[in-house]
């Protein structure tokens, strides 16, 4: 009963901005219960976007994002509400970051929100200065995209105008970045092994065994149609020491989801006499055998493939849960030697199936999420996590080791590595917090912030 008139207490006032409302209050309900929403109290929890307190403003838009997605239409039914906060510079850019995740659910409302509220030259500078997320005015070219959930909208000083007027007439230094780039992305992704119908005898193996994740991996090369390939094969260590049934439903999740050009295919799998399964695995190897960092152009391909996978996946209701430079599998591009290896993400919930009381701890605890080390304290390893993952990737690429942390924060990608783009450095930065409502809200935005700040070097 408390609880119940605690609500309604948050939900009365959450109006009204002279008020401070308990964040949690306003998150919780919008999490368990998003279809209960109407347009009156949309409208309610839009307002506190304009509030004086950080942790309120991000408590409503992250509820938000969580009602637009049960219910796309009210951010029509807001759009009013939504106009008046953008009218107040101070909500503004809160405002503007949230309504650059509602885009993924209604995309013409918000549209029609910001052109109804902002002045064209305001938006273009604000895309300019990389606040706007997820929004396209009509006059940016078709595929332009800019996301960021940290900005500044500030008008640029009159002694800033000068700086940029002198750099018209003074040819910059070139930074590393903007320097050509050793290779370039493959004109075609690389041949996929073909699925096959094979006893696990068969197969063999070309290394010793390991154990890893409570199975026995090995890389094994076959030939098919002229061809060789190099793969994977995990096996369980004895009869019986795996459910079957969780196998199965791995091995099902997998295959739904290895049609896409960056998630490694599997090649054959079986039970008996123990389960056991072949997958892709690329001459190159994981990412744990490659020589890093890489230049940024590189890393920031690579990791557009893995997001476009992972968005896939998660769109397809697959999750990872285990994203590390051991899961990233490269392949070459025969056809072609100057074009770099094409990243396939592998282990979609095997490891977990051979070992679960081992699978999560497979990957070295340097990579682990904090979730992965202290879900009682962070949370269940969900979508969030392979987020996580992605920061991990971009980390190891760009600076050679894993992410370094400080005090549990992780420093920045340009403090360790040289050469390493502010703008980068900062996505991956967003990635890796250890609070999952803070990373980014999906692998989509990942990589429309990604590609946006390559497009600002």
């Amino acid at each position: 009963m408390e609880q119940t008139l605690r609500r309604a207490v948050a939900w009365t006032t959450m109006d009204r901005t002279d008020v401070t409302p308990d964040p949690d209050e306003l998150l919780e309900t919008a999490l368990t219960d998003p279809e209960s929403f109407d347009a009156a109290r949309t409208t309610r929890l839009v307002a506190q976007l304009e509030h004086a307190d950080a942790e309120v403003q991000r408590a409503a838009s992250w509820a938000l994002r969580f009602v637009a997605s049960e219910t796309p239409s009210l951010v029509d039914a807001c759009a009013g509400r939504f106009r008046r906060a953008l009218r107040e510079p101070e909500a503004r850019a809160v405002v503007l970051r949230t309504l650059a995740v509602l885009a993924e659910h209604n995309q013409e409302a918000v549209a029609d929100i910001i052109d109804g509220a902002v002045e064209a030259e305001l938006i273009d500078e604000l895309v300019g200065q990389r606040i706007v997320a997820g929004y396209q005015p009509p006059e940016l070219d078709a595929g332009g995209s800019v996301i960021a959930d940290d900005g500044d909208e500030t008008v640029p000083s009159t002694e800033t105008a000068a700086v940029e007027e002198g750099r018209e007439q003074a040819e910059p230094a070139p930074d590393e970045d903007s320097l050509p780039t050793p290779g370039h992305p493959p004109d075609e992704p690389p041949t996929k092994p073909p699925r096959l119908d094979r006893w696990l005898s068969d197969y063999e193996s070309t290394t010793s065994a390991g154990d890893h994740g409570g199975s026995a991996t090995e890389s094994i090369q076959f030939t098919e149609g002229g061809r060789e390939f190099t793969a994977t094969r995990r096996r369980a260590p004895r009869a019986g020491s795996v459910d079957e049934t969780a196998f199965q439903n791995a091995v099902d999740r997998w295959s739904r989801i290895d049609d896409h050009d960056a998630v490694a295919r599997i090649v054959d799998y079986g039970t008996r006499p123990v389960p056991w399964l072949v997958s892709e695995q690329g001459a190159p190897g994981s990412l744990v055998e490659r020589d890093t960092p890489v230049s940024p152009t590189e890393a920031r391909w690579v990791l557009s493939q893995i997001a476009d996978a992972l968005h896939y996946a998660h769109a397809a209701g697959v999750l990872h849960g285990g994203i590390w430079p051991g899961a990233i599998t490269f392949v070459n591009a025969v056809e072609d030697p100057d074009a770099w290896p094409s990243p396939r993400v592998a282990d979609w919930g095997i490891r977990m199936a051979f070992g679960p009381e081992t699978a999560l701890f497979d990957m070295p605890r340097s990579y682990a999420a904090p979730e992965h080390i202290a879900p009682e304290r962070f949370g269940a390893v969900d979508a969030a996590t392979d987020i996580y993952g992605l920061g991990v990737i971009g980390y190891e690429l760009l600076t050679g080791s894993p992410p370094d942390r400080d005090d549990g924060t992780v420093r920045p990608a340009q403090a360790v590595g040289s050469g390493v783009p502010d703008g980068l450095s900062t996505v991956l930065t967003k990635s890796l917090k250890p609070a999952k409502m803070e990373r980014y809200a999906s692998a989509a935005a990942f990589k429309r912030d990604l590609e946006a700040e390559g497009n600002h070097v």
